[in-house]
């Protein structure tokens, strides 16, 4: 794998593109936080991109099915090197239209960039050795994250926004010159002659019938909730600490903690977890992650807002590999691409939806209620799941010893 040219050019254009996206991310932040007051705005602001993602999904991968990727790729990258541009007018001008056009075309580009490059994967490495280059791609984003948010936040100190997004602008060429040395030789699929079109609900009625008799992954669907509930609202109330703290440089600090801890939890769910992912270790981690949530309530110093997120990165870097693995064994082989393609549409719905609560909770309750409120929403999603599991499970125990007897 780690002789494979093609592989190594495209986890190195992942590597430098990933850091600048970050870079980016940082500002935008800070540039939200200076010309945006209210947070359920600025939810809004940075659910742009998302929302044209949900859209032209459907029409992306029919398109990057049937096109060549290489190609796809470069033309998402030229359209990402475009975006930056936007942010320049949006920062000269401090006119907030410009950084939702920005986004728009950021979230069209990846769009598309991404299931391409997710796609091109099993193209360039064996099949024995496809799970070792998803493991790379996985931790080669999970550092370029901390590196991007870290060098965002020093950059904040002592440099102009224009220095952040030109740094993200020179990641993203180097992206564009690598991509153009891939060498692929790929048979894009021919268009569907049957007349028959997949959607939503086709998908999802073929699927109901096989999910709903696998207890563990409902279960496992229904405890990613808390999850969601602080990763759909992270960049909102990093803003908001910021300001609590009146701290701008706590961003990178954030990012740089949960992002460490979360490549803790990778490796504690490998070693502890492989062999055996039982239901009572995600209850477990839940229940962690609402913890940190509710812990937060004490962001206001600068150590506790820390802990809070480095708890949150621990139990999350445990929990989504355990759950992952419970969704590959017990969903049968031939439902996996309909089943993660589904589970991705709905995650990014609920990441929307909720990232527009914690906006308006933000605005209306206060940080400090919200994180109570999520964090006992957590407890109590955790805690209903959890005895329905010990009901069906004694249901189930009581069962056989009937049987037996």
């Amino acid at each position: 794998m780690w002789r494979n040219r093609n592989f190594l050019i495209l986890m190195f254009g992942l590597a430098v593109s990933s850091t600048g996206l970050w870079v980016g991310i940082i500002g935008n932040l800070e540039f939200l936080q200076m010309n945006v007051e209210s947070s359920f705005l600025q939810a809004l602001i940075i659910l742009a991109g998302f929302l044209v993602g949900i859209f032209l999904a459907p029409m992306a991968g029919r398109i990057i099915d049937r096109s060549n990727k290489k190609k796809i790729l470069i033309y998402a990258g030229f359209a990402r090197c475009a975006a930056i541009f936007f942010m320049y007018l949006a920062i000269a001008y401090n006119n907030v239209w410009w950084m939702v056009v920005y986004t728009l075309v950021i979230g069209i580009s990846g769009t598309f960039s991404q299931p391409a490059m997710q796609t091109m994967l099993p193209l360039i490495v064996k099949k024995d050795e496809l799970l070792d280059a998803n493991g790379v791609n996985m931790n080669i984003f999970t550092a370029s994250r901390i590196v991007g948010t870290a060098l965002g936040g020093v950059m904040l100190v002592g440099m102009s926004l224009f220095s952040l997004y030109t740094v993200t602008l020179i990641s993203y060429v180097i992206l564009l010159i690598s991509t153009f040395f891939l060498d692929v030789e790929e048979q894009p699929k021919k268009a569907d002659s049957s007349g028959r079109k997949d959607n939503f609900f086709r998908t999802l009625g073929e699927l109901y019938p096989i999910i709903k008799n696998e207890r563990k992954v409902v279960y496992g669907i229904f405890l990613l909730i808390p999850a969601y509930l602080f990763l759909s609202g992270f960049n909102l109330m990093v803003i908001e600490i910021s300001e609590l703290q009146d701290n701008a440089g706590i961003k990178g600090i954030l990012y740089t903690t949960e992002g460490v801890c979360v490549f803790i939890g990778t490796f504690l769910s490998k070693k502890f977890f492989r062999d055996n992912p039982k239901l009572s270790y995600m209850f477990a981690i839940t229940f962690v992650i609402a913890a940190a949530h509710t812990s937060l309530f004490l962001a206001d110093h600068p150590i506790m807002s820390v802990l809070s997120f480095g708890l949150f990165g621990l139990a999350a870097g445990t929990l989504f590999p355990v759950v992952t693995t419970i969704f590959q064994t017990d969903v049968p082989s031939d439902y996996h691409g309909r089943f993660f393609s589904i589970k991705g549409m709905v995650d990014n719905i609920i990441f929307q939806v909720l990232m527009l609560l914690t906006g308006l909770f933000l605005d209306t309750i206060g940080f400090h209620k919200m994180v109570i409120g999520f964090g006992i929403t957590s407890f109590f999603i955790a805690t209903v799941i959890y005895y329905q599991y010990k009901t069906k499970s004694g249901s189930n125990k009581n069962d056989r010893m009937a049987a037996i007897k």
